[in-house]
């Protein structure tokens, strides 16, 4: 049996995966509109999630253990690794759970990522040049990112604002073999923890950013002043997040993010899945970023594109941009 991922089929707002064989059929947006290719491979999915209940059903019970290998990245003319290849070529192992919103615990959209992150990883010497933080990982979720940058000998600070994905990155960690690994794992608001970084003086060579079209960071424990129904009833106040929104409130992350970078040479990655904001929003501002600060002056690469997934049709499933800026490793 495969250990991998595999898309399957999508079509009528939906798609069909194999998770390490196990056949789920989930929502999907970007599959509106479209007809499925191979009706037939649908009839019996082993997990379905139905949107408008928020609820799954399993055919048969979802394995404890269950995970999905993703494997290193081969040349670009050789084929995919055989499924069951060694375990020399496994790059992540990474745990998959069903949620109550309908995902699994991992986005393979961003295994092209992943991949990339490891192929451009600092060799140990770069490492142990770098005088000061190494890598960051915002809006981490379960931490395949993170994992694959630890993998590579690097100290991560792995930033998310739900617990149950920082709990749920611990587990990934486990499953990788980095349960010492030196990563922090904070659950926090991105924005928030970037600006006290500049603050404290903290610098990276690596960031990593997948932000949502919208959402709210976690509620903090220091609460605003008391309205006179919660003083006379003794309760404390939850202090509300602030909403994010990505086209507006993406360009000043990245723009704090730059001030975060410092060394001989760096890497950014950012990605995003929103309709609001696309790779051209972002590869335009970081080109003018570039231009006007001493990181253009390192003559860094910048490539942008689409994230995709292939079914087994051949046909290619959109999801999403990424952004992807970096500069070679000094020599020593």
């Amino acid at each position: 049996m495969s250990r991998r991922y595999q898309l399957l089929d999508f079509g009528n707002g939906r798609k069909l995966e194999s998770l390490a064989g196990r056949v789920v059929d989930r929502p999907c947006p970007a599959a509106d509109n479209i007809p499925p290719h191979n009706r037939s491979l649908w009839r019996n999915p082993d997990s379905y999630f139905d949107l408008e209940s928020k609820t799954w059903t399993h055919r048969t019970p979802w394995p404890e253990q269950l995970q999905v290998e993703i494997p290193k990245a081969r040349h670009p003319s050789s084929p995919e690794p055989a499924p069951n290849s060694s375990t020399d070529n496994v790059l992540l192992r990474v745990p998959v759970q069903p949620t109550p919103f309908g995902h699994i615990g991992i986005f393979p959209e961003q295994i092209g990522n992943w991949r990339w992150l490891h192929r451009t990883a600092p060799d140990a010497d770069s490492i142990t040049r770098l005088k000061s933080g190494q890598a960051l990982n915002l809006f981490a979720y379960t931490g395949a990112s993170t994992m694959t940058i630890a993998g590579d000998g690097m100290k991560v600070a792995h930033v998310d604002a739900a617990k149950p994905n920082v709990e749920a990155a611990k587990r990934v960690a486990a499953a990788n073999g980095l349960d010492e690994a030196p990563i922090r794992y904070l659950v926090d608001d991105a924005a928030a923890f970037v600006q006290r970084e500049i603050r404290r003086g903290n610098r990276y060579h690596t960031i990593v950013l997948d932000p949502p079209a919208y959402g709210h960071g976690p509620k903090s424990k220091r609460a605003p002043r008391s309205s006179e129904k919660n003083r006379s009833s003794g309760k404390r106040p939850a202090r509300q997040a602030k909403a994010w929104r990505i086209q507006r409130d993406l360009p000043l992350l990245l723009d704090n993010c730059f001030d975060l970078i410092s060394g001989k040479s760096f890497r950014i990655l950012v990605t995003g899945h929103s309709a609001e904001m696309d790779e051209s929003d972002v590869r335009q501002w970081m080109r003018r970023k570039l231009a006007n600060s001493r990181l253009g002056r390192m003559q860094p690469q910048l490539k942008t594109g689409r994230m995709t997934l292939t079914d087994l049709d051949g046909r290619k499933l959109d999801a999403g941009f990424y952004v992807r800026c970096w500069t070679e490793e000094p020599s020593a």
